[in-house]
């Protein structure tokens, strides 16, 4: 089904991102959307409307990954401690060089493209919003709600990345807002969030499985979210909402349409997604290896996982090569070493040679054999750590280049967990400190 149900979501997406056309084309009335007559109540095509909602989410893709310098889970992940950039040479891909390095500035093509991304599906939020307009009609407010949530995840991001930023909350704002403080879009993500729990599904036991196809928001989606944007208001600029972020994660827990997975190794694979049933995965982007590169613009495949491959990589059975981006460091690699947590390092790192220390795991089948043990040849020419990602390991070759089709987690259970772990911290300092 994930190779012939993204047409739809791809098309919808075309549609949206192609612009200009000749005048006989413009001279048709728009489709799907009220026009001329007032009555708040005028027919709609509703199928269209839900279409549009859909193609909504193809930003969610192009945002995550989209073009080898400007893939937002690398970019995150080498500014870290846990990976390093990676590549062929020094300057291979300086966009990541510069976010490792911490050089970046504002001439850099990724983060502008990333910003660029991230406003690019605000606008198609807020064009939405503004086409349909709020009715006492099911499907009306379930898209609209979508359109909420979306653009409240887009704003996440790009307050997070770049700090004071221009708000536009509709398609006729002009297009040279000023900034406004950080604390105001934190409120607006807040009152988007709010707005859109209203209306959107109790649960995913409500999802066709289309919607699950590409984890179409649902009320704990939004309220996940929430509760992370309240930690992240409340942490990063002092505001007291730690109350409303437990709130919200509390009912993400209390319904209990969530939990952790048997095996920490069985979250990564294509074939263990939301729409397989995936008990843990809460939000993710959405991929595909049905088509190439020319449709409609929009590249539907996980170039991350080509990122991150091995360079050169031959003599693995079941993993496919890449070109070394994204190299997870030394330091994490202590970390699961030091903890004994031998399946995350498993999951999680594809290992050149392991270390003494955990040999014995390797040998006991605790970790799949390293490189050499496996007499598999491969280069290792820049920043070399001699470990690569594991998470995204490509298991076969695609069958359009570069095209993988495993989704890549954007929220998942565990993350709600962690942050209730830090609120019930925070509140345990609090109290001990008000006794004593």
């Amino acid at each position: 089904m994930k190779k012939y149900k993204f047409s739809l979501i791809a098309l919808i997406s075309g549609m949206l991102i192609l612009g200009s056309c000749s005048e006989d084309i413009l001279d048709v009335p728009a489709l799907g959307r009220y026009v001329g007559d007032p009555d708040p109540n005028a027919p709609l095509d509703y199928s269209m409307v839900n279409g549009e909602a859909i193609g909504l989410y193809s930003y969610v893709n192009m945002c995550y990954n989209n073009g080898w310098g400007y893939s937002t889970y690398v970019t995150l992940n080498v500014a870290s401690d846990d990976a390093v950039s990676g590549g062929a040479a020094a300057g291979d891909r300086p966009e990541y060089e510069a976010a490792d390095k911490f050089t970046l500035d504002p001439n850099n093509q990724g983060t502008i493209a990333l910003f660029s991304r991230f406003y690019g599906g605000i606008a198609k939020c807020n064009k939405f919003l503004d086409s349909y307009p709020e009715r006492n009609k099911d499907t009306i407010l379930r898209c609209r709600a979508e359109a909420k949530f979306l653009r409240a995840f887009y704003y996440f991001y790009l307050v997070n990345l770049y700090g004071d930023i221009p708000l536009p909350l509709s398609s006729t704002a002009p297009g040279d807002l000023p900034q406004v403080p950080r604390d105001t879009v934190f409120n607006q993500i807040e009152k988007d969030l709010i707005d859109a729990i209203k209306d959107l599904p109790a649960s995913k036991a409500q999802l066709t499985d289309d919607d699950k196809l590409i984890t179409r928001a649902t009320k704990n989606t939004a309220r996940a979210l929430l509760g992370k944007v309240y930690v992240y208001h409340s942490t990063l600029l002092g505001k007291n909402k730690w109350a409303e972020a437990k709130e919200q994660l509390d009912a993400v827990v209390n319904s209990g349409e969530y939990q952790l997975v048997s095996d920490f190794r069985s979250l990564w694979s294509s074939t263990n997604e939301m729409k397989d049933g995936n008990p843990e995965n809460i939000f993710e982007a959405y991929y595909t290896d049905a088509f190439g590169w020319g449709w409609v613009g929009v590249p539907p495949g996980n170039l991350d996982m080509q990122l991150m491959g091995i360079r050169d990589l031959n003599g693995y059975p079941g993993l496919d090569g890449g070109w070394g981006f994204c190299r997870p460091t030394k330091k994490l690699v202590d970390v699961f070493i030091s903890e004994s947590d031998s399946i995350r390092l498993d999951a999680t790192v594809v290992a050149e040679d392991w270390p003494d220390a955990v040999k014995a795991w390797e040998t006991e089948g605790k970790l799949h054999k390293s490189l050499k043990t496996a007499g598999a040849s491969y280069s290792d020419p820049y920043d070399g750590t001699g470990y690569w990602n594991g998470k995204y390991r490509q298991d076969e070759h695609p069958t359009n280049v570069f095209m993988y089709a495993q989704n890549e987690i954007i929220m998942r259970y565990a993350e709600v967990l962690l942050l209730l772990a830090k609120l019930n911290t925070n509140w345990a300092m609090k109290l001990r400190h008000a006794t004593t």
